[in-house]
């Protein structure tokens, strides 16, 4: 990826890890780092590093401390219940700055040393790595878990991403959540894929039937537009090449598809224009079903008085 497009994410401030999270040890953590929000080469590496050290560090703690009842009797940290702003997939639009939410739960032991959430993209996390983000509780040096029940935890991680800074067209699809988490448990979790999730390029559809009122027996016609983000321009663009669906109904009722098409290229990119005749009051909106990089939408319906 272009490292033009990126800005230096070292923010200069020097901050302790994990003294929050380690606390209920009783053990000091030495270990300095600089917090990077979300780089993309070198400052993707060195985001990664901070992570490792973090959690080499909760291991370090849990070696040093004794062992509970508790703890020889579980077998191992279980992580479970992972999503990314409540499902499987985020959007990022052109301008303004999202804050995706990762939620996770721990259980199996019964003293949390540490856990932390990250965001990647890449074909390897040590020697394909494209991007790497810690979150906002890292680099604050908060928790972001809270107990829950007996020895279950809830947690809560948030990244913010500016697409004007950090992202490039080249970054939608397919991404994965590092994660680690220790608890006094015999053994704990460090995985480079807790979940595998989508970035996606915020999309819009526009939807206008025309004209309106209209004579009956006369020719209604029905126009969408697809667009969506492009974060290389920070701008929307038709999108070109896709299936939406035409689907109708009268005044009152549910839609249901009556037709499919493809949406126009060059200077009709995005387009879709569809004509129908004029019988009785009807409304029409087209829906896309999405992409792996583009969510789906469904455009606002437009009804058409016939007279």
């Amino acid at each position: 990826m272009p490292q033009h497009s990126r800005k230096k994410l070292t923010s200069g401030k020097k901050v302790i890890l994990g003294v929050s999270a380690l606390a209920a040890s009783g053990l000091a953590v030495g270990l300095l780092v600089t917090p990077s929000a979300m780089a993309g080469g070198t400052g993707a590496a060195e985001a990664l590093e901070q992570s490792k050290a973090a959690a080499a560090d909760a291991s370090a703690a849990k070696d040093a401390a004794p062992r509970t009842l508790a703890a020889r009797a579980a077998d191992s940290t279980v992580v479970s219940g992972v999503t990314v702003d409540g499902g499987n997939s985020a959007r990022v639009g052109t301008t303004n700055t999202q804050t995706i939410t990762v939620k996770w739960t721990i259980s199996g032991g019964s003293k949390l040393y540490g856990s932390n959430a990250s965001l990647w993209r890449g074909t390897d996390r040590d020697s394909g790595l494209k991007q790497f983000l810690n979150s906002e509780q890292f680099k604050a040096d908060t928790d972001p878990c809270v107990p829950s029940g007996d020895a279950t935890y809830n947690c809560t991680a948030t990244f913010k991403i500016d697409p004007q800074s950090y992202l490039t067209n080249e970054d939608a699809g397919a991404w994965k959540i590092s994660l680690w988490a220790v608890t006094d448990a015999a053994t704990d979790v460090n995985t480079d894929n807790a979940k595998t999730w989508y970035l996606k390029r915020w999309s819009r559809l526009s939807n206008n039937a025309a004209p309106e009122p209209v004579a009956k027996g006369k020719t209604i016609t029905i126009t969408a537009k697809l667009e969506r983000a492009n974060w290389d321009t920070h701008r929307y663009a038709g999108y070109t090449q896709q299936t939406v669906r035409l689907r109708e109904r009268a005044l009152t009722g549910s839609y249901a598809t009556t037709s499919s098409h493809i949406t126009g290229t060059g200077s009709q990119a995005g387009v879709e224009k569809q004509t129908r005749t004029a019988t009785t009051d009807r409304c029409y909106r087209y829906k896309f079903e999405g992409t792996s990089t583009t969510p789906p939408v469904t455009a606002t319906g437009d009804c058409v008085d016939v007279r």
